[in-house]
């Protein structure tokens, strides 16, 4: 699970790109997610087995962005479901290191 893994975000502003980095230590999930030219940092995840959440607040310009996310990890690739106060997101992320 532990990597980088970048997403392509369609949005009604265009695709965003984003990177998240994912830092495992047993049921604990640090690390960041950097978007719009901004890195925010969490270190309030949770890990059980393939499985991940996490929740927090991106600054992204004048825009702030909560979040409440679930993911899994399958080979690959990390699948996210992010409930944010913008809406909802299914994303899909390629691990890149």
């Amino acid at each position: 699970m532990d990597g980088l893994y970048e997403f392509n975000i369609q949005t009604p502003m265009g695709n965003i790109k984003a990177l998240v980095q994912l830092i495992t230590n047993g049921n604990n999930l640090s690390g960041y997610i950097d978007v719009m030219g901004k890195r925010n940092q969490f270190n309030n995840g949770t890990v059980n087995g393939n499985n991940l959440s996490l929740n927090g607040k991106i600054a992204a310009g004048m825009v702030n962005i909560q979040y409440n996310i679930m993911g899994t990890v399958q080979g690959n690739n990390l699948n996210l479901v992010a409930q944010t106060n913008m809406g909802n997101f299914n994303l899909q992320g390629q691990k890149i290191s």
